[in-house]
């Protein structure tokens, strides 16, 4: 009884010391497609919406409107849509901090945003720039009104023709590497 009493004292004491991001709770996302596998698709796409999320009760609109723009199978096959909702650069930071510790892993991502949010967005990746592109940013697509139709079958294409030329790029580097003399 004794040792249960300290293994009950010893994870409440590591539950304690793990500080959950609010990114952790599905309900602070639009859409997290981490369930799909990672090897099914080519790259991720982190899309924000052009609202800022301030105010509880605009989640559904928001929520039918990135379902429209990036939902419905756009881009199935080509990548997995991480959409965070968003009131704050500070929440950006930690939205896309829980991505890139529980998803990213050097995986190749598109950045897509529009209006507020996509400013936001922008902003990150000016900052971060050389940064990101060592963590596998391929593209990023901005348009400062936030508009529906804005992730129209052109930008799908280019998202897919990226993420096809990043692939080829990364197999004939270990094409060049197999055929080389003395490996």
């Amino acid at each position: 009884m004794r040792h249960a009493a300290a293994i009950f004292a010893a994870a409440l004491v590591a539950i304690a010391g793990c500080q959950l991001s609010p990114y952790d709770y599905a309900e602070n996302w639009v859409m997290r497609e981490d369930a799909v596998r990672p090897f099914s698709v080519g790259a991720d796409v982190i899309y924000l919406q052009g609202e800022l999320y301030t105010n509880i009760s605009a989640v559904a609109e928001i929520t039918a409107y990135v379902r429209n723009e990036v939902g419905k199978g756009k881009f199935q096959g080509i990548a997995r849509v991480f959409s965070p909702l968003v009131a704050s650069a500070e929440d950006l930071d930690m939205a896309l901090e829980w991505y890139f510790d529980h998803c990213g892993g050097h995986r190749p991502f598109v950045f897509i945003g529009e209006g507020a949010c996509g400013a936001l967005l922008k902003q990150y990746e000016e900052q971060r720039s050389e940064e990101l592109k060592e963590m596998g940013l391929i593209a990023s697509f901005y348009t400062e009104s936030s508009h529906e139709g804005f992730v129209k079958d052109p930008l799908v294409r280019a998202v897919r023709d990226m993420v096809a030329a990043r692939r080829y790029r990364e197999q004939w580097g270990r094409d060049l590497l197999a055929a080389s003399p003395g490996k």
